[in-house]
């Protein structure tokens, strides 16, 4: 039915064939390019469950409190989009 892939190839051929694909369309700005692919790695759980299998509750819950994001009510893929997206807007 599905063939089973493991997190390495997941990382190597999925995301970075997603990455690498948006990065090929220039109708975009870098910055909203880099947005729109992270957007779009988070919409995806397919995509998304090797990192946020990784990353702990704790962890997670940490770090948003020490960037200023909410994080009560909220699932584990919202708090770690915004991290990326919100919280490290000096990279993106």
């Amino acid at each position: 039915m599905f063939d089973r892939i493991s997190r390495r190839d997941m990382f190597t051929k999925k995301i970075i064939k997603l990455f690498l694909d948006l990065a090929s369309t220039k109708t975009l700005d870098e910055e909203e390019l880099k947005r729109e692919s992270l957007e779009q790695y988070f919409k995806s759980p397919i995509l998304s469950y090797p990192l946020l299998q990784e990353m702990p509750w704790d962890l997670l819950v940490a770090e948003a409190k020490t960037r200023g994001i909410p994080f009560e009510g909220r699932d584990k893929n919202a708090i770690a989009r915004d991290l990326f997206l919100i919280g490290n807007n000096s990279t993106i």
